[in-house]
């Protein structure tokens, strides 16, 4: 299971939770993130409404997403609450759990290439992508793309090229659809000819299609995976089309579209 590399969580951060006893009044979990920390959630912080039977809110061996409102580091004690989080905190904070579960398995891949134990790699490396970019699993995307700052934040290189080489097998980005709405006008007798060859220029020089919508209207489209390049390829586009509009004499313009 994922985990942090600390001893406790904060006040008022989220937790994954599972439940391990249940009582007429409180519930016991384990917080999977904290190994061997456990915490109480009472039954006034169970649901939004009156509680009569815990039992019907909460079920052995559930995992859910609690809210911690108390650390008592020296007690060892730990209250939650399931009634503060939100549906919308709930699913980001279980779609963060199960994107730090696949970056894991990445560790295991490369504690397996190192020659150590999962344990090992955790504080040589998962911890460290953790504490550095907020997450494990943002930590192998950085990885994937850009070694560099690895090792920049600290990384010994020979561990930030595993990291990136298991990163790059593992993680497949998907191509993001970049649009933008073209108008192109001519008064000229040849107009429509001089809009074409605009045209041509554009899907020739750069590899994207050109869609017509409506006169003056076209559509721009192509596919990237680097939203930093596809954002820049964009603009290479757009001053390339004014130059070249002005000298077919023709008025052009381009908006993005989201």
């Amino acid at each position: 299971m994922p985990r942090k590399p600390y001893d406790y969580p904060e006040p008022r951060e989220l937790v994954i939770v599972k439940i391990k006893e249940i009582n007429p009044h409180s519930a016991i979990t384990e917080l999977l993130e904290y190994p061997g920390r456990t915490g109480m959630i009472h039954v006034s912080e169970v649901a939004r409404k009156w509680v009569r039977d815990i039992r019907k809110f909460v079920k052995p061996n559930q995992i859910n997403v609690a809210l911690v409102l108390y650390v008592d580091e020296k007690k060892d004690f730990i209250a939650l609450s399931l009634k503060r989080v939100s549906k919308k905190d709930k699913e980001r904070k279980l779609q963060e759990y199960r994107l730090e579960e696949k970056a894991e398995k990445m560790l295991e891949l490369v504690a397996e290439k190192l020659g150590i134990t999962l344990d090992e790699a955790y504080e040589k490396i998962g911890f460290f992508l953790y504490e550095e970019f907020g997450t494990m699993y943002q930590g192998f995307l950085i990885a994937r793309e850009n070694p560099e700052k690895l090792v920049k934040r600290g990384l010994e290189e020979s561990l930030a090229k595993v990291v990136h080489e298991i990163a790059e097998k593992a993680i497949e980005i998907r191509e993001k659809e970049f649009k933008a709405e073209l108008n192109v006008k001519s008064l000229a007798p040849d107009g429509v000819e001089r809009i074409k060859k605009l045209l041509k220029q554009i899907e020739k020089r750069y590899g994207v299609e050109i869609k017509y919508i409506a006169a003056p209207k076209f559509m721009l489209v192509f596919y990237e995976k680097n939203p930093k390049k596809g954002e820049k390829k964009l603009e290479t586009i757009k001053n390339f089309c004014e130059k070249e509009a002005k000298k077919l004499e023709c008025e052009f313009s381009m908006q993005r579209v989201e």
